[in-house]
C-alpha cells in the first residue's frame, strides 16, 4: 500500500516501460515525525535517477504523475527540466503546483550523480 492507504496506480497495458514509488509529501521539518532521516527519505531516488536516464537516452518521454498531480510529481518534473533544460525554475513558478522540496533535491542531486557515472547517457 502506498502512504494514505491507497493502493498503486495500475498501468497495466498503458506501457512497456513504468516506474513506480510511494513517497511521503512531506517537508524536511516533519521527517522525524515520520522516523525518516533526511538521508533516508526516498532512498529510490538514485535507481529512479538512472530510469529517467536511460528512458531519456532512449527516446522515451516521461510522464510524472501523484496522487494530485501538483507536488510529489511537480518536484520530479522540475528536477528533470532542471536537469536537461535548466529550467526546473518554471515549475516552481507555475501557480497551479506546489513541487515538494525534498523530492526534488533528492531527485536533482541522483540524475547528477547518475550523470557523473554514465555521462554519455546524458
Amino acid at each position: 500500500m502506498r502512504p494514505g492507504g491507497r493502493p498503486p496506480v495500475d498501468c497495466t497495458g498503458a506501457c512497456s516501460r513504468v516506474f513506480s514509488v510511494a513517497v511521503h509529501d512531506i517537508d524536511p521539518e516533519t521527517l522525524p515525525e515520520f522516523g525518516l532521516p533526511p538521508d533516508t527519505f526516498f532512498p529510490e531516488a538514485e535507481k529512479l535517477a538512472r530510469y529517467i536516464i536511460d528512458c531519456v537516452s532512449g527516446g522515451c518521454g516521461i510522464v510524472c504523475q501523484c496522487g494530485y498531480g501538483q507536488s510529489r510529481s511537480a518536484a520530479c518534473a522540475a528536477a528533470i527540466r532542471e536537469f536537461y533544460d535548466g529550467n526546473g525554475i518554471g515549475v516552481f513558478a507555475d501557480y497551479r503546483y506546489c513541487p515538494n522540496q525534498l523530492i526534488f533535491n533528492k531527485l536533482l542531486a541522483a540524475l547528477r550523480k547518475a550523470a557523473q557515472e554514465v555521462p554519455e547517457k546524458r
